[in-house]
């Protein structure tokens, strides 16, 4: 009982908590521009769980949110927000990301 009182960290139920994430967005990334990277991913059917089941658009989403510290809010409202789109605009983000990736290839010269 004395060292319960003297070190009663050490006797405190230890919690599962997730580490805390140092990433963040920059102001120029939006919500709505993570839920289309969800949305793919989720539609794509590409993260499965260990058994080979996919996983729910819910899950991939609270990982989203744990790993750049934000809150996406009702993921299903935010999908169909995705998918609602125009058509100019539906993966509007998406194409952004693979004109990066297409500038960077030409500016190191693979063609």
């Amino acid at each position: 009982m004395n060292l319960r009182i003297q070190y009663p960290e050490q006797f405190q139920k230890h919690k599962k908590t997730r580490p805390f994430s140092t990433f963040y967005l920059t102001d120029k990334t939006t919500l709505i521009n993570i839920m289309e990277l969800v949305s793919g991913l989720f539609l794509s059917k590409r993260i499965i769980y260990k058994n080979g089941t996919p996983v729910p658009l819910s899950v991939i989403t609270k990982s989203f949110e744990e790993l750049f510290n934000i809150k996406l809010g009702d993921c299903y409202k935010k999908h169909e927000s995705v998918i609602s789109r125009k058509p100019i605009k539906l993966t509007e983000f998406l194409d952004e990301l693979r004109k990066f990736i297409i500038e960077e290839r030409e500016n190191k010269g693979y063609r």
